[in-house]
């Protein structure tokens, strides 16, 4: 299957079940402006949606402060229950951590982003100021996430500004311990393969 976006001239391309791209390139983003820009990808990016429950495909595509472009779909598992559903805006802040972007500035979705996820971004530095348009609106426009979260509570609440969050890097100073053991075992699996 083939997504040609005409605006940029590239194809986005699905190879079987694998996707073979979820990022744009800065020089490839460059020609338009923000507003014009991603609210005409999330259409086309909703064809890489795998909603094999709902039938409901939702896409969220943003403009890195690298200038690269990311997108997000939702991605439903037939036998999982729906709770295990990846939602656009997971998947979308997923992407980016995954390719070192540290900022979320303003996104378009193809659906009004559920509590769930309303609540997810309030995770970000800065998420009430955060621009959200929802293609499927008859007037989009880019409203800031307070709109859509009243009264909201996150980690801003709870601690100080030194405390990386979402997106911002970190050392969770985690290691595995040196072991005989697993050594002992990784070599006898090696012999057995």
């Amino acid at each position: 299957m083939h997504i040609l976006c005409h605006e940029l001239n590239m194809n986005w391309t699905r190879k079987g079940d694998n996707i073979e791209r979820f990022v744009i390139s800065a020089s490839e983003a460059e020609s338009q402006s923000i507003s014009k820009l991603l609210p005409s990808l999330v259409s086309s990016a909703q064809s890489l949606a795998c909603p094999s429950i709902s039938n409901f495909p939702v896409a969220a595509v943003e403009l890195g402060t690298s200038g690269h472009i990311f997108v997000g779909v939702n991605m439903e598992f037939p036998s999982l229950p729906f709770h295990h559903t990846i939602h656009a805006e997971q998947f979308l802040l997923t992407n980016m951590a995954n390719n070192v972007e540290t900022h979320l500035d303003s996104f378009a979705v193809s659906a009004a982003p559920c509590g769930h996820c309303r609540q997810f971004l309030q995770e970000l530095r800065d998420a009430p100021d955060i621009q959200i348009l929802i293609t499927s609106h008859k007037n989009p426009h880019f409203s800031p996430l307070s709109h859509f979260l009243f009264h909201h509570f996150g980690p801003h609440d709870l601690f100080p500004k030194t405390v990386p969050l979402l997106l911002e890097p970190r050392h969770n100073a985690l290691s595995l311990p040196q072991n005989d053991h697993f050594n002992v075992l990784a070599k006898e699996f090696e012999i057995l393969s």
